[in-house]
């Protein structure tokens, strides 16, 4: 039986850079989610949700996408500066909140017949009362899905997928509405950044204590907290070298910062819509063309 839905994993894509010889290096990590319109319940609009430091300096990204039908992948390139040098996606206010949200262009993706799997923010994700409510604390198992060391695959886009478990997040209950992090215990390395944590559901808990029973997009991975030890010299005692490795210890940003960041690239395409009332349906549409 299946603990991860199929278009859970749809949802994540692989971001990428141009090398020389039209080589792509895959830099990062993304995923699709969608949230309703404000004035049309009926419609719903797609993001990219990605972290601050997998975009910074960058102008243009490739996002791979999986075919619908057939064996294959196509990369769509994603414009992220736009005229005059303004950005085409909004990034969380807070400095320590490293997500970035982009309205992309559906219907680029669907005329291309290529996957458009996502998680709907609504139905599909916890926030940080929820998991409280719902027992997704310290020990739950979670999933981290991502593109690692730039193992994306040729014939098919398929995400790595590592399991943990949550390490702590009782403080960021205390005060759910200023938390920026959470911490899972789950090897992440470069390429894992922008990847969704996953909760893991469960069929067994402690009488008298809630259950998640279903899986469920809880937060957005960042980075890995490093070990640092610093090495001196036995006859001098003058440091001589710092020695760095990964802790296993990974800096989760929860579904709360997610839906705020998506809520402000929704008001900057509402208002380059208003600027420019002439712009075709596509152009309304994002940034990814």
């Amino acid at each position: 039986m299946a603990i991860i839905p199929l278009f859970f994993m749809e949802a994540v894509v692989a971001l990428g850079i141009d090398l020389q010889d039209n080589q792509k290096h895959w830099i990062g990590t993304g995923f699709l989610v969608s949230s309703k319109e404000q004035y049309n319940p009926n419609a719903t609009n797609v993001y990219i949700i990605t972290n601050k430091h997998v975009v910074k300096n960058q102008h243009c990204l490739y996002v791979r996408f999986n075919n619908n039908n057939a064996i294959g992948v196509k990369d769509l390139p994603m414009s992220l500066i736009g005229k005059g040098g303004i950005k085409n996606y909004s990034e969380h206010p807070n400095p320590n909140v490293d997500i970035v949200a982009i309205q992309i262009n559906t219907y680029l993706i669907l005329r291309n017949n290529l996957n458009l799997s996502h998680f709907n923010l609504d139905d599909h994700s916890l926030m940080l009362n929820q998991m409280k409510n719902t027992g997704v604390c310290e020990g739950s198992l979670v999933y981290a899905l991502g593109f690692p060391m730039n193992l994306v695959g040729n014939d098919v886009k398929a995400p790595l997928c590592r399991l943990g478990c949550i390490s702590r997040v009782a403080d960021a209950f205390v005060n759910p509405q200023a938390a920026e992090t959470f911490l899972v215990d789950a090897q992440s390395f470069p390429g894992n950044s922008g990847g969704p944590i996953i909760s893991r559901p469960e069929c067994i808990s402690i009488n008298g204590t809630p259950i998640n029973n279903s899986a469920n997009l809880i937060g957005i991975l960042s980075a890995y907290i490093p070990y640092r030890e610093t090495l001196y010299s036995g006859q001098t005692g003058i440091e001589r070298m710092i020695q760095e490795e990964n802790s296993g210890l990974t800096i989760v940003h929860p579904v709360d910062r997610i839906k705020e960041v998506v809520e402000l690239e929704r008001k900057r395409i509402e208002q380059t819509m208003t600027a420019n009332p002439h712009a075709s349906h596509e152009d309304k549409e994002g940034a990814v063309v």
